[in-house]
């Protein structure tokens, strides 16, 4: 083989790889920022929380869940409850008159929004009434809880049905959108 061959070769090689490798390394400052940015890391993680919230001095409702992730730094800040919550919610005589339970939770705190989704339900011990669902949202600044999925809401009586619902949180007026299956009519 001819001598002044090989390293030609070699040479011609080595330039096309240092060329490539060199345009392939360009600093692009926004494909940097995407890359050490650390918008979705959480700010913390909880394990077993349990909270309280009150107003004046008067116990309003009581969160307890196995996992919260909180998020400060997401276009919309949110806390997560990825293995679901559980609350309880007391009147004015501080005793528990409902109670919420869901297999996850996601709160975005700027907007104050609620959305509890699988296996979702209500309990009113007030009005002994219960709501399930598969999705809901608790607008905290409205002081409205609603949802567009399929409901099952059971009070002392009857059990009723329906595509989506429109309550105040209290879950003492609400109605279903869209009811389905036979209602019970009082005669007057």
């Amino acid at each position: 083989m001819n001598s002044k061959f090989i390293p030609l070769t070699i040479i011609i090689v080595s330039i096309l790889v240092f060329s490539t490798v060199f345009t392939a390394c360009k600093n692009d400052i926004d494909t940097i920022n995407k890359i050490t940015e650390v918008q979705d890391l959480p700010t913390f993680d909880l394990t077993g929380l349990e909270t309280v919230y009150s107003d004046s001095g008067i116990i309003k409702l009581k969160i307890y869940a196995p996992k919260l992730v909180r998020y400060e730094k997401r276009e919309i800040p949110c806390d997560i409850y990825e293995k679901g919550l559980f609350v309880e919610f007391y009147n004015r005589s501080m005793l528990v008159s409902g109670t919420l339970r869901c297999n996850y939770a996601k709160y975005s705190i700027k907007e104050e929004l609620w959305e509890a989704k699988s296996n979702v339900e209500i309990n009113n011990s007030d009005n002994n009434e219960k709501i399930n669902t598969e999705q809901l949202f608790w607008d905290m600044k409205a002081e409205r809880i609603y949802s567009d999925k399929f409901v099952r809401i059971t009070t002392e009586d009857e059990i009723l049905y329906g595509e989506g619902f429109e309550s105040n949180q209290e879950f003492t007026n609400w109605k279903i959108i869209k009811p389905t299956g036979s209602i019970k009519i009082k005669d007057e």
